[in-house]
C-alpha cells in the first residue's frame, strides 16, 4: 500500500546498492569541495564578492550521480551554464518589466540548449539567478560560471575515473556479441522520435539495457525446460566393437553426421562423426570418394597403431573419445555455452547413472527456443 502510494507521486522505482550511493555523495562533497576553495582563492585574487554559483549543487549531482546522462557530460555542463549566463545578463538589459525577466531568461536558455545539444537543468537557474539578480557584468560568465563549470568537470573526470565509472560518457553503439541481435543507433533514434521526449540517458546504455532485458526475458521463459524436454530419445547408437562399414552404413541411412559409442552399460566413451571417416580414409575429393571409402572400410586403419580397441577395422579405432556429455535433469541454459561458444553440434544426455538416454542438437536447442518464444 505504501510502495503505490508513493507510485502516486511519482516515486522512483529504481534501487541502487549502498557502495553506489556513498560513492555518488562522496564524490559530490570532494568536487565541491575542491571546486568551492579554488573559486573562493581565484574570487580573492580578482576582488570579486561572487565566488560560487548557487546551481553547482545540482550540476554536482549530475556529474558524480548519473555521469553517463547526457546532461552531465561536459560539453553540456560548460555550454549550457556558459550559455544560460549569457542570456541572463542579456535579459537584464533587454527585457524591461521584471516580471518577464526571468521567465524569459529561462525558456530562451533552454532553447538555445537544445539547438546547440548542451541541456543541463541546472543551467536553467543559472539563467534564472542571473536575471533575479540583476547581474550586468559579462565577467561574470567568465568567473565564477565558465572557471567553477571547468573545475568541476576536471575533478568529475578524475573521480568517476578511479572509481570505476566511464566519464565523459561517450554515446558510442558497441558491437553485439550475437551478431543476430543487432540494435542499430537508427532504430532507437526511430523508437525516440516517437516517444518524443527528452530521454536521460545515451544511445550506448539503452542499447546494452534493452539487449539484457530481452536476454533475461529469454532466460525467464527458458528457466523451466528440462535438457529432457527437448532430446531426441531414440537416439542410435554404437558399440566400441561396431565394425567401421556397419557404422558408416548406420550413419548414411539414417542421414545424420555424428552418433554416440557407448559399452554394455550405456555409458558413453565416444563419438564418431562422418568427419572422423573422412580424416582417417585421407580422403582426397580429387580422386574418386566412393572409391576411397570402399578401399578405407575393407582394408581398415593400415599403419596407424590400434590401441584403442581389440576388434580390428572397428569404430573404437576412430571414435573421438573426449565427449561433452549432459545430464537430462540440467536447465536448457546451460546449453547455450556448449552451443555457442564451444562450438558443439550433438550433445549426449545421460541420466543419474550415467547412461545414454538421448541426443541434443543445435537444431532441438533452437526449436526449443523457438517454442518458448511463442508461448
Amino acid at each position: 500500500m505504501q510502495r503505490s502510494y508513493f507510485s502516486f507521486f511519482g516515486q522512483d522505482p529504481t534501487t541502487v546498492s549502498l557502495p553506489e550511493r556513498l560513492r555518488s555523495a562522496g564524490g559530490a562533497f570532494l568536487g565541491l569541495l575542491f571546486t568551492m576553495a579554488v573559486g573562493r582563492y581565484l574570487g580573492e585574487l580578482v576582488g570579486s564578492s561572487t565566488w560560487v554559483m548557487a546551481s553547482l549543487g545540482a550540476s554536482a549531482l549530475l556529474v558524480y550521480v548519473l555521469p553517463s546522462s547526457p546532461m552531465a557530460q561536459p560539453w553540456a555542463v560548460i555550454g549550457g551554464n556558459v550559455i544560460s549566463a549569457v542570456i541572463g545578463i542579456s535579459c537584464v538589459y533587454w527585457v524591461k518589466h521584471p516580471i518577464f525577466i526571468a521567465p524569459v531568461a529561462v525558456g530562451l536558455s533552454i532553447l538555445c540548449m537544445f539547438l546547440l545539444r548542451c541541456l543541463h537543468p541546472p543551467a536553467a537557474a543559472v539563467a534564472m539567478i542571473t536575471a533575479l539578480g540583476s547581474v550586468t557584468s559579462f565577467q561574470y560568465v567568465l568567473f565564477p560560471v565558465l572557471t567553477e563549470s571547468v573545475l568541476l568537470i576536471m575533478t568529475g573526470i578524475a573521480y568517476n575515473n578511479l572509481t570505476g565509472k566511464r566519464y565523459p560518457h561517450l554515446s558510442v553503439l558497441n558491437k553485439p556479441k550475437d551478431e543476430n541481435l543487432v540494435i542499430r543507433e537508427s532504430d532507437i533514434d526511430t523508437v525516440l522520435s516517437r516517444y518524443n521526449q527528452v530521454i536521460d540517458i545515451n544511445r550506448s546504455d539503452l542499447a546494452s539495457l534493452i539487449e539484457q532485458v530481452e536476454m533475461r526475458a529469454y532466460e525467464y521463459k527458458l528457466e523451466g525446460i528440462k535438457c529432457s524436454d527437448i532430446m531426441t530419445a531414440a537416439v542410435l547408437s554404437l558399440e566400441v566393437s561396431t565394425p567401421l562399414e556397419a557404422a558408416w552404413k548406420t550413419l548414411r541411412a539414417n542421414h545424420i553426421k555424428a552418433m554416440p559409442v557407448i559399452d554394455r552399460g550405456r555409458r558413453v566413451v565416444g563419438m564418431v562423426t562422418v568427419e572422423d571417416f573422412l580424416k582417417h580414409a585421407n580422403i582426397d575429393f580429387h580422386q574418386n570418394f566412393g572409391q576411397r571409402m570402399r578401399g578405407f572400410l575393407r582394408h581398415g586403419l593400415k599403419g596407424i597403431e590400434k590401441t584403442l580397441t581389440a576388434y580390428p577395422d572397428a569404430v573404437g579405432q576412430i571414435m573421438s573419445k573426449k565427449v561433452r556429455v549432459i545430464s537430462d535433469s540440467r536447465n536448457v541454459l546451460d546449453l547455450v555455452e556448449v552451443f555457442h561458444s564451444q562450438g558443439h553440434h550433438h550433445l549426449p544426455v545421460i541420466d543419474r547413472h550415467q547412461a545414454l538416454v538421448g541426443i541434443i542438437t543445435q537444431s532441438d536447442f533452437v526449436a526449443a527456443i523457438e517454442r518458448s518464444l511463442r508461448k
